[in-house]
């Protein structure tokens, strides 16, 4: 029987819970506590991912310029992923960053809109 996937650490719902509250710059400082304990891992790249959104997203309310790049480049490891990992509905959250990097690159504000990370039960780690 294969070893079960590992969680992420304790902590990372904290992270979870600052985001999807918009506060993003918090959030983005939660998860990044959290690298040193999956470094090594896949877990590591999908943390890093979720920094990047989260600096994304507090520059784009924040009204400071490359938010577009930062979300670009977060949108971007989450690629490789899964729909879902280890409990994250990354295919919701990676529609919402691309709909949201196509305002921000026309010009337009993301205004209250509030993107969210969703936990899900199931826990597929491969693309099925």
């Amino acid at each position: 029987m294969p070893d079960a996937p590992q969680r992420f650490p304790p902590g990372f719902a904290v992270g979870v819970r600052l985001f999807n509250a918009g506060e993003f710059f918090a959030a983005h400082e939660a998860f990044e506590e959290l690298l040193d304990r999956v470094e090594g891992d896949e877990r590591w790249e999908c943390l890093v991912a979720l920094v990047q959104i989260a600096v994304g997203y507090h520059k784009a309310t924040a009204g400071h310029p490359g938010a577009a790049r930062m979300l670009t480049l977060g949108s971007t490891k989450l690629a490789s992923f899964p729909a879902v990992f280890r409990g994250l509905a990354l295919d919701r959250l990676r529609r919402t960053v691309g709909e949201d990097i196509a305002v921000l690159e026309t010009g337009g504000t993301l205004g209250q809109r509030r993107p969210r990370i969703e936990m899900t039960r199931e826990t597929r780690t491969a693309a099925t």
